[in-house]
């Protein structure tokens, strides 16, 4: 059975890690990741372990040896973060339909926006209408503000004609211009005539993040 320290050096290596990356992460200098792979360090200090894993992408389990010998994927929780649940299957339906559907997902959010959580919607984004500061298949997490809270160039998640979309928004009196930002020119502003067209607004874009590069927040 290997030791704690075999774990880790084991570990370091099949990420492609230095000691000098693995010491930078955990804010301590090279030589005490060079102790913590020998076997001569007589106990491993056990509050090390738990941000040890996180930076080798295993669980604490795992390297204190109270799981088998095959590395699983573990979910990151921070206690800085806090969950929000969400629905990823929205694409039509009416405002009620979408605020209610069931939750099949779990997005973590900066724990600053938590005394705002009772006004907080998560959303996954499908579609590259916002890629210049919103990638295709990112979560944005929207809040409810009071209309005269949204300036103009604000994203928004709105609704109208069944669906929800992400857009910079332009209100006027009569209209409301819903505006790409993206690379791909095809996507063009979409005018809403408000006084033929209900439009709905479930909150300003307040964070987002793509799944795709969570391991930037290792």
């Amino acid at each position: 059975m290997e030791s704690v320290q075999e774990k880790i050096k084991k570990r370091r290596k099949e990420l492609g890690l230095s000691l000098e990356d693995v010491a930078k992460a955990l804010n301590v200098n090279r030589s005490t990741i060079l102790r913590y792979e020998s076997k001569s360090i007589e106990k491993m200090p056990i509050d090390v372990i738990p941000p040890l894993a996180r930076i080798l992408k295993c669980s604490p389990e795992y390297l204190m040896g109270w799981e088998d010998d095959e590395v699983k994927p573990v979910n990151i929780i921070y206690d800085d973060y806090f969950p929000l649940h969400y629905c990823t299957n929205l694409s039509a339906g009416s405002p009620s339909e979408l605020l209610e559907a069931e939750p099949d997902a779990i997005v973590y959010v900066p724990i600053k926006f938590q005394s705002r959580k009772k006004r907080l919607h998560a959303f996954l984004v499908n579609g590259t209408s916002m890629n210049n500061v919103i990638e295709d298949g990112s979560i944005v997490v929207a809040e409810e503000v009071p209309d005269t809270v949204i300036k103009e160039g604000t994203i928004v998640v709105a609704w109208f004609d069944g669906e929800a979309t992400v857009k910079r928004i332009y209100p006027g009196d009569t209209q409301v211009t819903l505006m790409p930002d993206s690379t791909d020119k095809g996507h063009q502003p979409i005018i809403v005539n408000t006084q033929e067209t209900q439009i709905y607004i479930f909150g300003r874009v307040i964070w987002h993040m793509n799944p795709d590069d969570i391991e930037k927040y290792y």
